[in-house]
């Protein structure tokens, strides 16, 4: 995850439930914990591939001091359980990582062709210091070629979507307008990184328990804001970006398709 230094802008063990013969209504067989991620580029496969977990310390150099650390703690079908425990100081304008769930289904499809994009989060600070600067977003990217990720040469666009923001933490560029999608009033923000096109869409307030179709938001860009109805959705993440405070965001559940 790249984003510009504008963008001021995070435990028991479960064990596998085998289905009971004796139950004839049984829910989905919880899976245990994962890895503990710690490194800066530590990742690990969630459900058969259908996310990434990625620690994704990407800014982290930029820090005086500091470390980050992720974890699957259970998955229920297509829905994941995990949290990203942080400390980070120095350089309060410059993002330290991106933690995050990357899906790798659905993806490499124009907008054009996607019906909906339906995605449920809920999640909390399980703490939170009161220095702490940071957001809690999805970031969609889009590009001209299927088959490319996010944040290279090929990408055109990144959308953002802010749940959160706390400290004072601002996407990139600077407001344009504000929108209603699904019901809510979102402030549209646009900027550019390196050499693609942001567009961020920030919530009036926290929202901790989000369940809404994100196709909208891409319906709206290629409504409004001129961008291209064929560009490719590549790579669709949900995640937090700390600058500089000490956290623990626990996702109670997190799920994201692509139809």
């Amino acid at each position: 995850m790249f984003i510009s230094i504008f963008a001021i802008l995070s435990a028991s063990v479960f064990v596998s439930l085998s289905a009971s013969p004796l139950s004839g209504n049984l829910s989905p067989a919880l899976e245990k914990r994962g890895t503990v991620l710690s490194g800066q580029w530590d990742t690990e496969s969630e459900i058969n591939g259908r996310f990434i977990l990625e620690n994704n310390l990407w800014g982290m150099a930029s820090a005086t001091s500091g470390s980050q650390s992720s974890q699957v703690t259970s998955t229920n079908g297509n829905s994941v359980s995990w949290y990203t425990s942080y400390t980070w100081q120095g350089a309060p304008s410059q993002v330290k990582s991106y933690s995050n769930l990357d899906l790798r289904t659905g993806l490499g499809k124009r907008i054009s062709a996607i019906a909906s994009i339906p995605a449920t989060w809920s999640w909390t600070y399980s703490t939170a210091s009161a220095d702490l600067v940071a957001d809690v977003s999805y970031d969609l990217w889009l590009s001209n070629t299927a088959g490319t990720g996010g944040a290279s040469s090929s990408s055109t666009f990144e959308i953002m979507i802010w749940l959160s923001t706390r400290g004072g933490a601002g996407p990139a560029g600077s407001q344009i307008g504000t929108v209603s999608i699904n019901g809510v009033s979102w402030r549209l923000f646009k900027g550019t990184v390196s050499t693609w096109t942001v567009f961020s869409f920030v919530a009036p307030s926290e929202i901790t328990n989000f369940n809404q179709d994100l196709k909208p938001f891409l319906t709206y860009l290629t409504s409004n804001q001129g961008v291209s109805s064929s560009q490719f959705l590549v790579q669709a993440q949900g995640g937090t970006e700390p600058f500089i405070g000490t956290a623990r965001l626990t996702s109670n559940s997190y799920a994201l398709a692509i139809n």
